[in-house]
């Protein structure tokens, strides 16, 4: 992949991305907390097309993002790139794999609904229904955040790594007051600290909104990164 290819995926995939996360988060309910099951089942129900349309954003733009990574491969010597790599690789994975449980959840909410709303009027069955999905619909949650923490901490290793091995070279982006291998450094000890200290001592909620700020820089940082090698 030429200069132009490389530096255009990682822009594009990373944007791409984003939005769909971005319009991910607005369908479940932005303060809806992690184990709020009857509102994260309801709104994915409600919201089944606009999370069908984010995941294909999430998936594709991740994908081309991860391609774009993989061909800056070489940049430097150092062998903290390629562990860098393979870390965020790793954490894509794990993203991707996420997007299927919660498409799962998508199609369990739509049946959620309807089961609520029979329960509403009386209907002893569809109450039955409601509680069995929705303890269904708890367990697959309880995965999906595991797996994201986990996620989290893979693509923050991934990071740090991809920051000492830039960190001390000439590697710049196109936003040349942001270094590029500190900006990494501090992308992946937040993401760490994230998935290690806030998440299991703080809540999962904090922990979220943590992750949420080290996704900005990792925007900023890919979008920098890429003009940069597009314009080499």
């Amino acid at each position: 992949m030429n200069s132009k290819a490389t530096g255009m995926t990682l822009t594009l995939g990373i944007i791409v991305g984003f939005i769909g996360y971005i319009l991910w988060q607005i369908t479940l309910g932005i303060d809806t907390k992690s184990d709020d099951i009857t509102t994260i089942l309801t709104n994915s129900g409600d919201g089944s097309a606009m999370i069908q349309i984010s995941s294909i954003l999430i998936c594709v733009g991740l994908i081309t993002y991860v391609a774009g990574l993989i061909s800056t491969k070489g940049t430097t010597d150092s062998s903290f790139e390629s562990i860098g790599i393979v870390f965020f690789v790793a954490a894509v994975v794990m993203w991707v794999a996420n997007i299927g449980a919660g498409l799962a959840l998508a199609e369990m909410g739509e049946k959620f609904v309807a089961a609520m709303a029979g329960a509403a009027a009386g209907n002893a069955e569809a109450a039955a229904t409601a509680g069995t999905i929705g303890t269904a619909g708890g367990y697959i949650q309880a995965v999906n955040v595991a797996s994201s923490t986990m996620g989290g901490l893979l693509a923050g290793i991934g990071f740090l790594s991809l920051g000492l091995a830039y960190r001390g070279t000439d590697i710049k982006g196109a936003i040349s007051f942001l270094p590029v291998g500190l900006l990494a450094i501090v992308i992946g000890l937040v993401l760490i600290v994230s998935a290690i200290i806030i998440s299991p001592l703080v809540s999962i909620e904090a922990a979220s909104q943590v992750s949420g700020i080290a996704f900005i820089l990792i925007l900023i940082w890919s979008v920098s990164r890429g003009m940069a090698i597009s314009r080499s």
